[in-house]
């Protein structure tokens, strides 16, 4: 009972400190539930709430740019530090040598000035890595799901999976290229 009472006086303390800033708390504690986010004590609650604060005002910094084209939004890892989340980025580079060979250049001369690929459907549902540093296989399929629409008009759905497990020269869930 006296534990229950003191984690009561000390939330209730938390919220009237906080209470200027009572929409971000509730902002917090919508995007928490949605994402089954729980914290084992006030402390832990409050680093939590504040590393989602900073990256709320990344977010909104970076949508309000004058003539940004990309929207930014929370996710599942908006309660984690920097640190925290680099930690779940595992790319290892290989040597200089193999990376450092001259580009390709592309004669862009007569491109659209912009192009929504979405609004055409030529793109698939955003997806979720998880845990698993494999950007790179998500990126090389979306790239060749959209030159297959591209070139056919057709929308496939390709497997970042295969490439994850059968690509032996990248690392599979610890990076690639």
């Amino acid at each position: 009972m006296r534990t229950t009472f003191a984690a009561v006086a000390m939330l209730a303390a938390s919220a009237s400190a906080l209470s200027v800033n009572s929409n971000i708390e509730q902002m917090f504690m919508m995007w928490a539930a949605q994402h089954g986010k729980s914290y084992a004590t006030m402390e832990e609650f409050g680093t939590r709430l504040q590393y989602w604060i900073k990256t709320h005002n990344d977010i909104d910094r970076i949508n309000n740019r004058p003539g940004e084209t990309v929207v930014l939004a929370h996710n599942k890892f908006s309660d984690l530090s920097d640190e925290e989340y680099r930690s779940m980025l595992s790319f290892k580079p290989r040597d200089a040598d193999a990376r450092n060979k001259e580009p390709t250049l592309l004669d862009t001369s007569n491109l659209a000035d912009s192009m929504d690929w979405v609004a055409k459907g030529a793109v698939n549902e955003v997806q979720d890595q998880g845990n698993c540093g494999s950007c790179w296989a998500f990126s090389a399929i979306a790239s060749m799901e959209g030159q297959h629409f591209v070139q056919s008009g057709e929308l496939l759905k390709l497997s970042e999976q295969q490439c994850v497990d059968c690509d032996k020269d990248s690392y599979g869930c610890s990076g690639g290229w």
